[in-house]
């Protein structure tokens, strides 16, 4: 602190003395906050009394306050994600080759300098002075107590409990975009793969961006009498990647063969691309670690990503984590597995799909009837009302909805993107080939649609924007995977419900959360070892993580799959280019279970504008107001037991 305790002192007393009626706990907690992060350049100890004597208010006057705050930061937030939008525009949708300039645009940050100019106009001292900041021991402690007016009150003044300089802003960001042109380029031409006999194992123009792509190949194969021989191929593919021994020839180009078993290019041997795969990850990891100093409180990612974005202590997600894997249920389920499969389970069978309605169905017919629905994104636009009263939106709320969600085609494997601002609109991004969109891509769309939907309804239908959005990734991911599993009901191909589909859709859910949670663990523990080892070179960390990934697998996935050493749960790409987001899908498999569990006896359109409304507080206190208990993985651990009753 630059201003000593002495001077804190004297401006407490200072404005006790001018607000007699005011709780002294009240003064002395806004006058502290605001000192913390007062600066030389701020001006001297007698410039902060000043301010803070001519500044405080009470009554009505915090009142009005608290209101300008909460429109100005909605502009203030709106108009920069407008900006940024704008400058990704050419990085996130698929419009034509990437120039430099595109690239160099989407690194570009314009709203790095907006914190350090906020504290410069004073404004977040302001806001400092009048609302407190609130722990997160504090908010899980007492936060279920409190009003609407005392949450939106802690949203906003946590917006300013930090202050990081705006080039360090910028460094972040930066970082992400340099992973996102490597992870949104880096696909793989299946169609000039090639077996063993040097002959191509796929259908001609099949070309996925990796690991998405390949992962929903690699499903969609299981449909496929003759389809075990390219899921092995895929695999070994997969392993390529994540050993770094992938040829970089064949990386984002189709003009060569390559045989990933032999690992030859047109025949011969090929060099290796670099260990850029990995350097992409550290250079996150560095430009992230220019922040801790500005994080006494939590001062590593690690510990922000899980105390301040999804305010649930690591070690209680971990818990999560580990009573997924380490369920009872797990043998028995895998035993299923084999037996409808009618043969031992390979690593890759972690993405069995075999549970769900389509997975009797071609799925080249598939494609056929959803090219034909949807030739491109405006088609799917124009049908969001549809599909929206398909899954139960009366068709006042379709229409409100549709109006504020754009679909764009999308370079990336597709996401989501929410408004910030009531005059904004979602935009949802999914991947459409020149014949018209294809099922994965349609099954990308319901997923995205999911979040768009959230996103709408927490921004525009929420009480205070202040409290806009969803207590953390996972549950906003939790609404995407309720939309994402009704996809053949929306195509019309769902077919009957009843018990058995009740139980197929629980053994799904598990085997899938289950998945996801081994890869998110992976994901941890590597940023862990990152911390430990700032000063690793690349290739220190991908031996580091194909360590990790295969201690994960030995732990929790070898006994029941009949194989040790498998690297394959470190395939995923967020871990290069989202910055330890994994741990969000089994958390929001989780809570997507408990919601749908809740939504078996309430209407899904009204209920889910309902927890909507609820809006940012704490996990726990969301989901007791939503479905009336806390975030737990035993419903869906239980209710794979009693699955398994049903459908063995």
């Amino acid at each position: 602190m630059f201003l000593t305790e002495q001077d804190v002192v004297g401006v407490i007393g200072q404005i006790r003395a001018a607000h007699a009626s005011e709780p002294a706990e009240w003064i002395e907690t806004g006058v502290r906050q605001a000192a913390r992060l007062w600066q030389k350049s701020d001006g001297d100890a007698g410039a902060f009394a000043k301010f803070c004597a001519r500044s405080y208010v009470t009554g009505p006057q915090r009142d009005a306050l608290f209101s300008r705050f909460e429109q100005k930061l909605e502009l203030l937030a709106g108009h920069m994600d407008a900006l940024v939008l704008g400058l990704r525009l050419e990085m996130d949708e698929a419009r034509g080759p990437l120039a430099p300039v595109d690239e160099l645009f989407a690194r570009f940050d314009p709203g790095a300098h907006l914190s350090e100019d906020l504290f410069h106009t004073k404004l977040a001292f302001l806001a400092l002075l009048h609302f407190p900041i609130h722990s997160l021991e504090d908010k899980l402690a007492h936060g279920e107590g409190w009003t609407r007016r005392q949450w939106a009150e802690a949203r906003l003044a946590e917006r300013f409990a930090h202050r990081v300089p705006a080039e360090v802003q910028q460094a972040v960001t930066e970082a992400y975009a340099a992973a996102d042109s490597y992870i949104y380029n880096y696909n793989i031409h299946l169609d000039h793969v090639v077996g063993a006999d040097g002959k191509p194992m796929f259908r001609k123009g099949l070309a996925l961006i990796s690991h998405w792509g390949l992962r929903d190949e690699l499903k969609a194969q299981y449909a496929q009498k003759d389809g075990l021989a390219r899921q092995e191929m895929i695999h070994t593919v997969m392993e390529r990647i994540v050993r770094q021994q992938i040829p970089a020839a064949v990386i984002n180009s189709g003009e060569q063969l390559w045989d990933p078993v032999a690992n030859t290019v047109d025949g011969k041997p090929a060099d290796r691309e670099p260990d850029e795969r990995f350097a992409r990850w550290l250079a996150v990891f560095r430009a992230h670690r220019r922040e801790d100093p500005y994080y006494p409180d939590m001062p590593s990612h690690v510990e922000r990503r899980f105390a301040r974005h999804r305010e649930m202590p690591e070690a209680e997600v971990e818990k999560l984590l580990l009573a997924l894997l380490e369920s009872k249920a797990s043998a028995r389920v895998a035993r299923l597995v084999e037996k409808r499969l009618g043969r031992k389970l390979r690593p890759f069978d972690i993405w069995y799909d075999g549970f769900k309605a389509r997975i009797q169905m071609d799925e080249r017919e598939l494609d056929r009837i959803v090219a034909k629905r949807y030739p491109d994104v405006g088609a799917f636009e124009r049908a969001i009302p549809e599909i929206l009263g398909k899954l139960g939106f009366d068709a006042d709320t379709a229409r409100f909805l549709a109006e504020r969600i754009e679909v764009d085609p999308a370079r990336g494997a597709g996401h989501a993107w929410g408004p910030r601002m009531r005059t904004e609109k979602a935009h949802l991004r999914t991947r459409v080939p020149a014949g018209g969109m294809d099922y994965k891509g349609f099954n990308i769309a319901m997923h995205e649609l999911g979040h768009n939907v959230e996103q709408v309804f927490s921004l525009y239908r929420v009480d205070s924007t202040l409290l806009e959005g969803v207590p953390n990734n996972a549950f906003t991911e939790g609404f995407a995977f309720v939309f994402q599993g009704r996809d053949l009901d929306v195509l019309g191909l769902g077919g009957e419900g009843g018990v058995k589909r009740k139980a197929l859709k629980a053994l799904d859910t598990f085997w899938a959360a289950r998945e996801i949670a081994g890869v998110a663990l992976v994901d941890m523990r590597a940023w862990r070892w990152m911390q430990a080892h700032p000063d690793a070179k690349p290739a220190e960390l991908r031996c580091a993580v194909v360590k990790i990934a295969t201690e994960v697998w030995n732990a929790h996935y070898a006994d029941l799959f009949g194989l040790r050493d498998s690297p394959l749960l470190a395939i995923y790409s967020h871990m290069i280019n989202s910055g330890l987001y994994l741990p969000d899908y089994p958390m929001g498999h989780i809570i997507a279970f408990q919601v749908e569990a809740y939504l078996e006896t309430h209407p899904l359109a009204k209920e889910m504008e309902r927890m909507c409304r609820l809006g940012n507080l704490t996990p726990h206190a969301w989901m007791k107001q939503a479905v009336g208990d806390p975030v737990s993985a035993q419903p869906l651990i239980d209710a794979a037991a009693e699955a398994l009753a049903a459908v063995e």
